[in-house]
């Protein structure tokens, strides 16, 4: 009777914690993205995510039959990606909507399945220095420190997955820094389009041949009867419900789930 009590309470205290990990992680991506004063701490992570976003809109257009010729970042995050072809209704979306599926399904196995974590990370930093290998030309890319940052942050969540052994329930182990690390990265993934939101709504579709806003590029070419308010607004809306629901089913259900201790005698 005493195990299955303490099995209980670590049980709940490990819920606890990774719902004041999320927290946590939530409000601190938000100052970093807003408060101006941290805006040169935000610079590496806008370069990571942006990697994130760029990898799944090419992947996109790959498959639409279009081809990516070159892929640029720059060193405030931003990117730029040279392409031919492909479908719009597509490509357009799967930056910020692929963002948003890949980081809610991140958020919940980082939270449900925690035997997974370390190969998540391992491949997560895989995909980012993969992508760069394959889509950034050295004469092109314009600035080497970037590049630097994303493949710096892909060989940590290689190297952190590799090692991230230890007891999960130790906040100070390897494996439970790498428990948080992921949490963060699944909420700036996951909540991108929120994290760009004055941009989204404030930046045209082109500047010159080039397209800087996918979202206003989506209601003038895809959608011409929405406008780009309404089109963010319903991509928010799916990245908030499908991070929703990650949250429900990682982290809260769990802890409703977990039988109170009445019933021990």
């Amino acid at each position: 009777m005493f195990r299955e009590f303490v099995e209980r309470k670590v049980r709940r205290e490990i819920a606890r914690r990774n719902f004041v990990i999320s927290a946590s992680a939530f409000v601190g991506i938000f100052a970093l993205w807003y408060v101006e004063s941290l805006s040169g701490l935000a610079h590496p992570f806008r370069m990571f995510v942006n990697n994130i976003h760029g990898g799944l809109t090419g992947v996109a257009m790959q498959i639409t039959g279009g081809t990516v010729e070159s892929f640029t970042l720059s060193q405030v995050g931003a990117y730029t990606i040279a392409f031919r072809e492909g479908a719009d209704s597509v490509t357009m979306s799967a930056g910020y909507l692929g963002s948003a599926a890949l980081g809610a399904l991140m958020f919940f196995l980082v939270n449900r399945a925690p035997h997974l974590i370390r190969l998540i990370s391992i491949i997560t930093g895989a995909f980012t220095i993969g992508f760069l290998a394959l889509f950034i030309r050295p004469d092109a890319a314009g600035d080497w420190i970037s590049m630097f940052v994303c493949l710096g942050f892909g060989s940590l969540l290689i190297v952190l997955g590799w090692t991230g052994r230890g007891d999960i329930n130790q906040l100070r182990s390897r494996k439970s820094v790498t428990q948080i690390v992921l949490t963060v990265i699944s909420l700036m993934t996951g909540l991108h389009i929120l994290l760009d939101l004055p941009l989204v709504l404030s930046t045209p579709a082109y500047s010159g041949n080039v397209i800087i806003n996918p979202v206003a590029y989506f209601a003038e070419n895809v959608t011409p009867a929405l406008s780009v308010q309404i089109v963010g607004v319903i991509w928010i809306a799916i990245a908030i419900a499908l991070m929703g629901a990650a949250f429900h089913f990682g982290i809260s259900r769990r802890m409703k789930q977990i039988p109170k201790n009445d019933d021990i005698v």
